[in-house]
């Protein structure tokens, strides 16, 4: 008899663990990919235009993060388009100045995001995808 009764509490304790462990959110870094993906024009040699489409992921600091930075996709988006459009043809096509471009769209959108509501929530901003012509 207190075999069953240490076997039942056993069990009962391993359901209340593993229900606790299900709920919980991760304590760190969350992605969140920007759809659909930003297509622009940059300014090519003399009256051409060349022609950039990039796929990015925001790496935020907290999972609670997350709704801010959804809240506020469409001045985001607009602020990676200009700032793309504002590059030459060497910045968006130099392996070098793409990792800079990267740290200056992650410091553009936290200005933006901590004129807006007080938080720099983005760590990095990553390119998983660069397409240009």
């Amino acid at each position: 008899m207190f075999r069953l009764l240490a076997f039942c509490l056993m069990l009962a304790a391993s359901g209340t663990l593993s229900a606790q462990e299900e709920t919980a959110e991760p304590a760190g870094p969350i992605y969140y990919t920007m759809t659909p993906d930003i297509i622009t024009n940059y300014q090519n040699s003399g009256q051409n235009l060349g022609y950039v489409r990039v796929a990015v992921d925001l790496m935020l600091e907290r999972p609670e993060q997350l709704p801010l930075v959804e809240s506020n996709m469409p001045l985001l988006r607009d602020a990676l388009n200009d700032l793309l459009a504002e590059k030459s043809r060497q910045e968006i096509r130099s392996m070098p100045a793409r990792a800079a471009l990267a740290d200056e769209g992650r410091q553009r959108l936290n200005d933006l995001l901590l004129q807006e509501t007080g938080q720099t929530p983005v760590r990095r901003l990553l390119f998983t995808s660069f397409l240009y012509q």
